[in-house]
């Protein structure tokens, strides 16, 4: 009876939302880093660069997390007995989504908006970005490659469903 769960059309539903806000919320953050290695080479394209990452976040990123949460939450409240909330794929999957806000609201928003201050005025000096903003972009870099490896470590756990 509990398998009969999962064939359900709403169990479907859900997890085809959950799938595709994994994609369109955590997807474009991949790209960031190639926006950034070419900062160098084009520095005056860096504040409409960095603009757009910025609205890619609020557009897509952030209220895609959110679908991805509720739908989750929807995926495993509809499996009947199959899913339950202490299964270690499940416990992991909150664990990241939490990070993930917390690293998006408490990292990369403010940092991002930092970072665009600094290219603003940098560029408003010269051709160049100042050792400021070669750090605060070299710090960005390392939190995003961190973050990336969660989102990986997160969407292999999740359908492999390891312990199980």
């Amino acid at each position: 009876m509990a398998l009969a769960m999962i064939g359900d059309a709403g169990y479907k539903i859900f997890l085809f939302l959950h799938i595709l806000a994994v994609v369109i919320a955590l997807g474009p953050t991949f790209g960031y880093g190639v926006f950034f290695s070419v900062l160098p080479k084009y520095p005056r394209a860096a504040p409409a660069m960095i603009a757009g990452m910025r609205k890619i976040d609020r557009l897509l990123v952030n209220p895609g997390m959110i679908v991805l949460l509720v739908a989750g939450i929807v995926v495993m409240a509809t499996s009947g007995s199959v899913w339950s909330g202490s299964q270690f794929f499940i416990v992991w999957g909150f664990i990241a989504i939490i990070a993930l806000f917390g690293v998006q609201h408490g990292f990369f928003a403010p940092q991002m908006a930092k970072l665009q201050e600094i290219a603003d005025r940098d560029l408003e000096a010269g051709d160049t970005f100042s050792a400021e903003f070669e750090t605060a972009s070299q710090k960005i870099a390392q939190i995003g490659a961190a973050t990336g490896v969660l989102i990986v470590v997160t969407v292999f756990i999740m359908v492999y469903k390891l312990f199980l």
